[in-house]
């Protein structure tokens, strides 16, 4: 099935950020583009003119069509809140992409509330664009955070495949702190070696991608903040857990503070 690449966009800069990525990214992967535009449908509509979703729809295909002729995008709005709108289109997306705060959202907040939603439930990867553009530090490589000791697959999947899309090198991060390493009785492993053999299955299978392994005896969220600044993409595990819906603390410091694009990828 050609599964689409779906980014929400509204009248925020941050959206329309997210648009032109996410018109890249479908290029790259050869898959068409879903321009969704979340209207809720209110009991009591306000008096004046009705919203111009269709005129912003009209705008988002002027400006990617413009910027990516070859694109194959399909615009449309629906009646619902953006979080279950974009929710329900996860369902029937190879990848989601969204802006870090929306149009809703007050000066100062990096994350909104309808990201943090998405890439703590989508069922497909969602991919973050923070809220100010990067800079222009060169940014010649991925970044995957991986714990070694219980790596997780999915995120690592996708982290190589991005990488060998884009030719570009593959930064896998492992970070620990002294004393987490050291809990872990009977372990005689390095945290070198741990990584080393958690990617081994994956450079097997994308012998092409140039892979740089980095251990740091660290908490991991400032180190992958860290490593965000020059980099590309930031890819991150997402474990089911008991309660849906809740992020881990790596997870927030980095969607929070990274100065790049940050996908979030679930495990089965």
């Amino acid at each position: 099935m050609d599964l689409p690449v779906t980014v929400g966009v509204d009248t925020s800069e941050a959206s329309l950020l997210a648009a032109d990525w996410a018109a890249r990214e479908a290029l790259v992967r050869d898959r068409p583009l879903r321009a969704l535009h979340a209207l809720p449908r209110l009991p009591h509509p306000a008096p004046g003119p009705p919203s111009d979703g269709g005129g912003l729809l009209h705008e988002v295909r002027h400006v990617l069509t413009g910027r990516h002729p070859a694109v194959r995008l399909h615009t449309e709005e629906v009646q619902d809140v953006a979080t279950s709108a974009l929710g329900a289109a996860a369902e029937d997306a190879e990848l989601l992409v969204v802006g870090a705060r929306g149009d809703g959202g007050f000066a100062g907040l990096r994350v909104g509330s309808t990201a943090l939603y998405l890439v703590a439930r989508a069922g497909c990867p969602t991919v973050v664009l923070p809220v100010e553009p990067a800079g222009p530090a060169q940014r010649d490589h991925l970044v995957v955070g991986v714990d070694a000791r219980r790596p997780a697959e999915a995120a690592l999947e996708f982290a190589f495949a991005a990488a060998a899309r884009s030719g570009l090198v593959l930064r896998a991060v492992h970070a620990t702190t002294v004393a987490a390493a050291e809990r872990k009785a009977g372990v005689r492993d390095t945290e070198a070696e741990l990584l080393a053999r958690a990617l081994a299955p994956w450079r097997a299978a994308h012998p092409g991608v140039e892979v740089v392994e980095v251990t740091e005896r660290t908490a991991p969220g400032p180190v992958l903040v860290e490593a965000s600044a020059k980099a590309a993409l930031l890819v991150l595990g997402r474990r089911p857990t008991i309660r849906i819906g809740l992020l881990g603390p790596v997870a927030h410091a980095v969607l929070h503070h990274a100065a790049c694009p940050v996908a979030v990828v679930p495990d089965a």
